[in-house]
């Protein structure tokens, strides 16, 4: 008979790409064990878990005494998200004498009666587990803790339900197989993945890498509460290749996507590819050189943000690369506009990432948070959403979103739609289409925020001497604050005398205006305490660069010294260091002066370590030292006459030429913050 390829059609959470076991069609009910028992573990070397599935199964209907086969099946039952069957093989294997050999089952048990909602079992599992001696992996044991929170925290939750409203996609977007990654387009429109196949089918060994399916995006509309299904988005499906988890550039000129395939060993390796946008259409797509995709490594799930030091847009992905903390990490690269360039590649750091796996990012600039789901926090189920405040590799303690966003199955792929008042998630949460089992496959579901809040602040730009109404092109800057900084949120022109900015409820931000000529400005607005749907009036006043030096009152020295006082340094605290915190990229001329007493030459010196003081202090608050330049000028610019008409001394002209001052000599190029790292350049560029 001819050998054959089956292929099962099932989902597994984007990461797990569908391949083929060679075997004959009825090698499924092949009668001798040894013959069943060699092709149940060769399908699942190659990843066919279906299938090894399958064929333990036909041993255990032999023998259901055989621990070794009952081991398999319920990890396989696991691995294929068959919660109920796998939590009954395991609840076995924790009852047999030979289970206590294996005391990671009392792990796998708590897990699966937690995706079936038994959180009373699952800590009850989860003790006993604590309670196993032998060696279990330490990994493990943080994961096991995690659990246990989750277990507490799913009970404490039941009651958040009520504030977000969660449904299944209605219309032809969720059909039997796998659907997955939202990207929304507008607030009606969005690209997803699926697996679009009408029935299970057997292939020969030939036809199977040019005629299965594979994993495709496709352009789906809302008309009114239905969803239409436009079609693929051809222009990066590639039947050669599983294709999935997209996201557009912030100026969506550019489209990352992920390409995946099997390499010789049977691993599933992604790749992330972009395509640019040129003269309304797109680019062939090509791949991110290696630092991006690493060799033998993979790299999916793209998400576009942007880092508040530098400004600098900033490429989020997910890999399992040296350095990854659990399974699954996700990683950053900024990208240089000027060079077309990514960055080397950082682990975003163990604020985000556990021993667990973390999947499927998504960043929303308006709130400067990183959305993600994790198995490695306590959560109400396998993969939880998580969000967390921050940027590149400082964030806040992430947040489990809590029910019904989160489910005790898998949650993964958040995604918001433009106005944020809802948006989008993937799960293979009980009630979605099924294919094999109940819980096998996953469904995209839409979400509404049911108490949506909006504020809005009211900025009002004014000259400071004039009170006239600037309203000429000034640079607005949104600011969050929390205890690490502040974290660019949004730039805007402004248009109007008063120009409305769009914030989010409960942060406390800090508004910037720039306006060439003038100094940069901030005003604080909160929104911590907004309840309701909010108007917040600001105004900001702002001065003229003057031409001319400025003189830094009350920061002076001893007589014949060059050491500042401690009240000079408060004075400097005041002055300069608040001047550097609302206009960071300035570059100035820090000058010392001293009046005629004394010799030239000593003068000039003098007045040179007095300068050096200066810029040694602000050094020690922070400031670059390349936005520093010290310069002495010794007695040669005074500013007043040293001694009055009558050639008598001139105490009060004196006083006035023993000054210190700062001048504006120029800005710093962005590009130039920071270390120089390797980088990366795109194909094509």
């Amino acid at each position: 008979m001819t050998k054959k390829l089956l292929f099962l059609f099932l989902a597994f959470h984007c990461m797990h790409f569908v391949s083929a076991q060679e075997t004959h069609p009825g090698d499924l009910y092949e009668k001798n064990d040894l013959r069943t028992r060699n092709l149940a573990r060769e399908a699942k070397r190659q990843g066919d878990i279906y299938v090894a599935l399958e064929h333990y199964h036909q041993l255990f209907l032999r023998d259901s005494n055989d621990f070794g086969v009952l081991l398999e099946m319920a990890d396989l039952s696991r691995l294929t998200h068959d919660y109920v069957k796998a939590e009954s093989y395991y609840t076995r294997i924790t009852k047999s004498s030979k289970g206590s050999k294996h005391p990671e089952a009392w792990f796998y048990l708590a897990q699966m009666q937690k995706s079936n909602g038994k959180y009373k079992e699952a800590t009850q599992s989860l003790a006993n587990f604590k309670k196993q001696g032998g060696k279990v992996d330490p990994d493990m044991k943080k994961l096991a803790k995690a659990e246990l929170e989750g277990c507490t925290l799913a009970v404490s939750l039941a009651d958040s339900a009520a504030k977000t409203s969660v449904f299944p996609m209605m219309g032809k977007v969720n059909g039997k197989h796998a659907e997955f990654s939202p990207i929304p387009v507008s607030e009606n429109k969005i690209i997803f993945g699926s697996l679009r196949a009408s029935e299970e089918k057997i292939y020969t060994i030939g036809e199977f890498d040019t005629l299965a399916p594979k994993r495709k995006l496709y352009l789906a509309e809302k008309d009114g509460d239905t969803w239409k299904n436009l079609g693929e988005f051809e222009e990066f499906n590639d039947d050669a290749f599983d294709i999935a988890n997209g996201t557009f550039s912030l100026d969506s000129t550019r489209f990352y996507f992920t390409k995946c395939a099997q390499n010789w060993q049977y691993k599933t390796i992604c790749e992330i590819y972009v395509s640019k946008k040129r003269n309304g259409k797109w680019s062939k797509p090509e791949a991110l050189n290696e630092l991006v995709n690493m060799k033998d490594f993979t790299s999916s799930h793209p998400a576009m943000g942007r880092e508040s030091k530098k400004n600098k847009e900033v490429l989020y992905f997910v890999s399992d690369r040296e350095g990854t903390k659990g399974g699954m990490d996700i990683w950053m690269a900024e990208y240089d506009d000027r060079k077309k360039t990514f960055r080397k590649p950082r682990n975003v750091g163990s604020k985000i990432n556990t021993p667990g796996d973390e999947m499927t990012p998504y960043y929303d600039m308006k709130s400067k948070t990183l959305y993600f789901s994790s198995n490695g926090r306590p959560g109400i189920g396998g993969m939880d959403i998580f969000s967390a405040v921050g940027d590149a590799s400082t964030w806040q303690e992430p947040k489990n979103l809590g029910l019904p966003i989160n489910s005790p199955a898998d949650d993964l792929d958040f995604a918001l739609r433009p106005s944020g008042k809802g948006g989008y998630l993937v799960s293979n949460r009980k009630g979605g289409n099924s294919l094999y089992h109940e819980t096998c496959c996953d469904d995209i579901y839409e979400f509404n925020y049911l108490k949506f809040i909006t504020a809005t602040c009211d900025l009002e730009v004014q000259d400071s001497k004039t009170k006239d109404c600037l309203k000429n092109g000034e640079q607005i800057n949104v600011y969050i604050v929390d205890e690490d900084g502040k974290l660019l949120v949004q730039q805007t022109k402004s248009i109007n005398c008063i120009n409305e900015v769009e914030l989010r409820p409960g942060f406390e931000y800090v508004i910037e205006v720039k306006k060439d000529g003038y100094f940069n400005e901030m005003v604080p607005v909160s929104t911590k305490n907004v309840t309701t749907s909010s108007k917040i009036p600001a105004k900001i006043l702002l001065r003229k660069k003057p031409v001319e030096p400025m003189v830094l009152k009350n920061v002076q020295f001893e007589y014949n010294s060059a050491t500042l006082s401690a009240a000079s340094k408060k004075t400097l605290d005041t002055t300069l260091v608040e001047f550097f915190r609302k206009n960071p990229e300035l570059i100035i001329e820090l000058s010392a002066h001293t009046d005629d007493k004394g010799s030239d030459d000593f003068n000039m010196k003098l007045s040179q370590r007095r300068a050096e003081s200066v810029v040694t202090y602000l050094i020690s608050k922070g400031i670059p030292k390349e936005q520093l330049i010290a310069k002495g000028y010794g007695e040669t610019r005074p500013i007043a006459p040293n001694s009055k008409p009558d050639g008598s001394d001139n105490p009060e002209g004196r006083e006035l030429n023993r000054r210190t001052e700062f001048k504006i000599v120029g800005e710093v190029n962005p590009d130039d913050y920071g270390t120089e790292e390797e980088v990366i350049e795109e194909s094509g560029e």
